[in-house]
């Protein structure tokens, strides 16, 4: 029971943090049912086109003291 209930909490956080999604970028039904975390990662990667990996660099005259 105890892990019935975790797994619907994580599901829950995870359908509210779609939702914030505009409409068009969120994933299919489908991949959030019975898709993996991973399919649900790289479908948002996909559809916000970000690679993994690309960090942008802050040069030290952008931080203010």
């Amino acid at each position: 029971m105890p892990y019935t209930l975790a797994f619907v909490v994580r599901k829950r956080l995870q359908i509210d943090a779609i939702n914030e999604l505009p409409k068009e970028k969120r994933p299919p039904e489908k991949i959030i049912w019975d898709g993996s975390s991973r399919d649900i990662d790289s479908w948002i990667d996909k559809a916000f086109k970000n690679k993994v990996g690309n960090i942008t660099e802050i040069s030290e005259d952008d931080i203010e003291e």
